[in-house]
């Protein structure tokens, strides 16, 4: 009888295998508003950077590894990306070792675990509803958008070894691009077990980010559970070759990033009484959104738009700033603190002006303005403004050069650099990073 029953079981077994073939697999992410995950996150990056120094290419290996456990909270769910979450981090850590030297450990302040992550057009933007975030806290929130999962579905009905397209929306947020030249993100159903679907995910990408060409190719492995509906886990491999940007230089590199994706309860980290601080807004308030910067040597503080992107080293006695708008670089801004003087003994408009025509590098052409301003910010002595077109280093550009004075008598020049065509798309950036400057 033994066998008998076995050949039963095993008979079943088959007929349910078969069944479940002829019937398909429901491949679509359940419903995402209200709900609540506990992502754990581990990334490893091997490769190597490589600058131009005196007009030569140096190459030098580079290594990053991250960690990041975090619950969510989805608060608007699209058909293809979520667009906003609340976020509580329990672990955000990042260590880098570039050239073989000693590694740089980061990690999330406690003060900044609960954040919100808010996709407007098209990208995400983490904020803290408790203010500004550092650009260091903000690359630490940088990591696989757990947003985007669903996206790597068909959303349909599909049967085993079957084969579908990932859209762009999903290939833009998961392989964090700012636009994309060509895609071949395939998905394939590649076996049924225990309610489990395994999906291989394979294909070439090629892309912009930070203004700079990107081509990968991507290895993945995706597990959605059936009867949850849900991606539980997630094994991205990607092949990484970035030429060199306005703001980064040439990179290549292999990434392994690994997910794995629990549905949970609502947690107290992200109850309802947390979600009150949580802005309701079609856009985030800018205040929230932009990046406070605080000046290695303590000479001056600013909060800028999320466009202006730090170029220059740490221990720089200048500040550089370039501005990219849709990958495109718009401008530069250098920020250079000056001599320290009696209010009572501040240059002239006329005597600036004679200064910055000095500029080395600088040859003026001709001069467009020049005046105080008179709506300035509070803690602003005075402010001077003079824009002025001509070449920079061979270059055709319009340069506004701004000197601002504390009550103190600290003084900071500020110089914007943009080439004419760009001088309409920067229009009065310049003016708002300026109100923004605050100095001892």
């Amino acid at each position: 009888m033994l066998p008998c029953r076995f050949a039963i079981c095993l008979f079943s077994v088959l007929l349910t295998a078969a069944w479940t073939h002829a019937q398909g697999v429901d491949l679509t992410e359940a419903p995402l508003a209200d709900r609540f995950f506990k992502n754990e996150l581990a990334m490893e990056l091997d490769g190597k950077i490589t600058i131009k120094q005196a007009g030569k290419d140096q190459t030098y290996p580079h290594k990053a590894r991250a960690k990041h456990v975090f619950l969510e909270r989805y608060l608007d769910a699209g058909a293809t990306v979520a667009d906003k979450v609340a976020r509580y981090y329990a672990i955000a850590e990042s260590t880098m070792i570039f050239n073989n030297n000693d590694s740089s450990k980061r990690s999330l302040p406690e003060k900044r675990r609960f954040l919100v992550a808010h996709r407007i057009k098209g990208h995400v933007v983490s904020f803290s509803p408790d203010g500004a975030l550092t650009r260091d806290e903000i690359e630490l929130t940088e990591h696989l958008d757990t947003m985007a999962l669903g996206g790597l579905l068909p959303g349909k009905t599909v049967d085993l070894g079957a084969t579908w397209t990932v859209p762009n929306a999903a290939v833009l947020a998961l392989c964090e691009l700012d636009g994309i030249v060509s895609q071949k993100l395939t998905g394939t159903l590649v076996s049924v077990r225990d309610q489990l679907a395994s999906i291989k995910l394979t294909g070439t990408i090629q892309g912009i980010n930070l203004g700079a060409e990107v081509a990968m190719v991507v290895n993945a492995e995706l597990v959605f559970d059936i009867k949850q509906q849900r991606v539980v886990s997630l094994l991205w491999n990607e092949k990484d070759d970035r030429q060199q940007g306005p703001i980064t230089p040439a990179l290549t590199a292999d990434v392994t990033i690994k997910l794995t994706r629990t549905v949970i309860e609502e947690p107290e980290q992200l109850n309802k009484f947390a979600m009150v601080k949580v802005p309701t807004t079609a856009t985030p308030p800018s205040d929230l959104t932009m990046i406070r910067h605080e000046d290695a040597k303590q000479r001056f503080e600013m909060k800028h738009a999320r466009e202006w992107h730090v170029t220059s080293p740490e221990d720089s006695p200048q500040l550089v700033m370039r501005y990219l708008e849709r990958g495109d670089f718009l401008a530069q801004v250098t920020a250079t603190a000056w001599k320290k003087i009696d209010v009572k003994n501040v240059i002239s408009l006329d005597g600036f002006a004679d200064e910055m025509a000095k500029t080395p590098g600088w040859t003026e052409t001709k001069e467009i303005e020049r005046k105080q301003l008179k709506d300035t910010a509070k803690g602003h002595h005075l402010v001077y403004r003079v824009a002025a077109t001509g070449e920079l280093d061979g270059t055709r550009t319009v340069q506004y050069f701004y000197l601002i004075v504390s009550p103190r008598g600290e003084q900071l020049i500020v110089t914007f650099s943009v080439v004419p065509q760009h001088v309409e798309r920067l229009g009065v950036r310049d003016l708002d990073l300026i109100r923004e400057i605050v100095l001892p």
